[in-house]
């Protein structure tokens, strides 16, 4: 009895040419991946602030259930929670723009537009970590408003997230049909 030949072959050796052309290939391929996985990431990031940006704006302090129970308390936690999640989401974003696959596979045209982005984070979890009071305000003035200094800070941060999103859709709609796409 003969053996049976193994199911996964080798790839056949043609000569220099072709054994070329294969290698870039698949150095192509695991680069287009790799871009992808960078990109869709950051979106994907962008999207998760954007999230607690509008969870954190909410205003759950004159509200109540149906049992009379006020939700004062549970905003405060809402809002401990929500601060927490992006001090775990910023600084990862900030490294993956950093890092060397994100330099070079995020488009140019919003690249510095990503790092600003990171920046306005980073100034709103450095603001966030402070405790409150009249001093820490984040742009130094006093509210004239009945609003308090957080919700100010949280309205700026939601914008920046709004902004950032927008600007990655605006890039995707003007994108040349050569650049690789934001979305994956």
């Amino acid at each position: 009895m003969k053996p049976h030949p193994p199911k996964k072959l080798p790839p056949i050796r043609m000569g220099n040419r072709s054994d070329l052309v294969r290698s870039q290939r698949i150095q192509l391929k695991a680069q287009h991946q790799a871009e992808s996985k960078t990109r869709v990431r950051i979106y994907q990031d962008v999207l998760a602030l954007l999230d607690i940006a509008e969870r954190l704006t909410l205003d759950l302090s004159s509200h109540e259930d149906r049992f009379g129970i006020e939700w004062d308390a549970l905003a405060r936690q809402i809002d401990a929670q929500y601060k927490a999640d992006v001090v775990k989401i910023v600084p990862g974003l900030h490294t993956l723009i950093l890092s060397k696959d994100g330099a070079q596979n995020l488009p140019k045209g919003i690249y510095r537009d990503l790092l600003n982005f990171v920046d306005e984070c980073l100034a709103f979890m450095k603001w966030a970590r402070k405790p409150p009071g009249p001093e820490n305000a984040p742009d130094g003035s006093t509210p004239s408003r009945k609003e308090s200094q957080f919700m100010q800070a949280g309205k700026r941060f939601k914008q920046a997230c709004l902004t950032m999103r927008q600007q990655i859709c605006i890039f995707e709609n003007e994108r040349k049909s050569g650049e690789e796409s934001f979305f994956g």
